[in-house]
């Protein structure tokens, strides 16, 4: 039996309406139209989706189980249309991430050529960056994947990419701000700032508890870039942030690496694995290049702290040299 998609968009949008007046209004039919529709794909399937009475419209048992495979069907004819033309518009990304200053690790993830057309945009946090790829809002996403269970439906693939060294940034008059390096254990009485409530799988949280150190938070998450004008107004701050930030660092401010060990931050490329956008094999491409030529997932046990996602996302790239679609 062959399923017509307009019919099924009335099912679905009578359905959220509980109501055949505003649904054909909507779809700018009669509610005479709308009701033949319905009427046809009920005799189509040979069950009732609606109960109709004086007290108004529901769905039927029948109606209700319909609802999510009919919302499926629409999801997968809007793509099979937005396929067609996926090399008209540029490769749509979202990137995440409390500590994370997009630009530099952008450009040299995608080498900085003009050939390769990249949208970038921010999601809040790596759930919502997910969420937007199923809903095929986004065609790749870049950031720390801390929570694998957000991927364990099989339609996304992600590959670690980058472990950036971190340092910690702290105004020039601060204690620390004369020291060429500085270790995890030294920050031990420093007050920490961090973005907002941290959930356990964090990094900052992971890396506060293991190294016995103390956070604060004002309780407003601003992003990194917040940090360069906030760190001057409270010289007692400080901050753990990647050192590829250094070029951004004001007069005022010093970027110090962190050493035995240097805390290292893993960022993952995440993308649907049905229908890719032509250019996301070339970002592909470029990604493993960039890894390459800068040895961004060079781990050494003895010199480099990693949270224990990581470690395992370590363990599974030394048998490849690059992700796969």
């Amino acid at each position: 039996m062959d399923l017509d998609l307009a019919i099924v968009r009335a099912f679905v949008i009578a359905a959220d309406h509980l109501h055949f007046g505003q649904a054909a209004k909507e779809l700018s039919l009669t509610q005479q139209a709308l009701s033949a529709r319905i009427s046809r794909l009920e005799r189509s399937l040979g069950v009732r989706l609606f109960d109709r009475s004086a007290r108004g419209v529901d769905l039927t048992a029948a109606g209700r189980l319909f609802l999510a495979s009919a919302r499926h069907l629409l999801i997968a004819g809007d793509r099979a249309v937005a396929s067609v033309h996926l090399g008209d518009r540029p490769l749509r990304m979202g990137v995440w991430g409390d500590l994370f200053f997009p630009g530099p690790a952008i450009r040299a993830l995608t080498g900085g050529q003009p050939d390769l057309r990249l949208e970038v945009g921010t999601s809040q946090h790596a759930r919502a960056a997910v969420a937007a790829l199923r809903q095929d809002e986004l065609d790749v996403a870049f950031g720390r994947v801390a929570e694998r269970d957000e991927l364990s439906t099989g339609a996304l693939s992600r590959c670690l990419v980058r472990l950036d060294a971190m340092g910690v940034l702290v105004h020039a008059d601060h204690p620390l701000g004369s020291r060429t390096a500085v270790r995890p254990v030294d920050l031990r009485g420093t007050r920490l700032w961090f973005p907002g409530r941290l959930r356990p799988t964090d990094f900052l949280h992971q890396l506060i508890d293991h190294f016995g150190l103390v956070g604060e938070s004002d309780g407003v998450n601003l992003g990194p870039y917040h940090l360069l004008h906030l760190i001057p107004d409270d010289p007692g701050l400080a901050a753990i942030v990647p050192c590829h930030v250094k070029p951004l660092v004001g007069p005022a401010l010093r970027l110090i690496p962190l050493t035995d060990p240097t805390p290292l931050y893993g960022s993952s490329l995440v993308w649907r694995k049905d229908e890719p956008h032509p250019d996301f094999e070339r970002l592909l491409q470029r990604a493993a290049a960039a890894g390459q030529r800068h040895a961004w997932l060079r781990y050494d046990e003895h010199r480099h702290w990693l949270p224990a996602e990581e470690l395992a996302d370590v363990s599974s790239t030394k048998s490849r040299t690059t992700c796969a679609t």
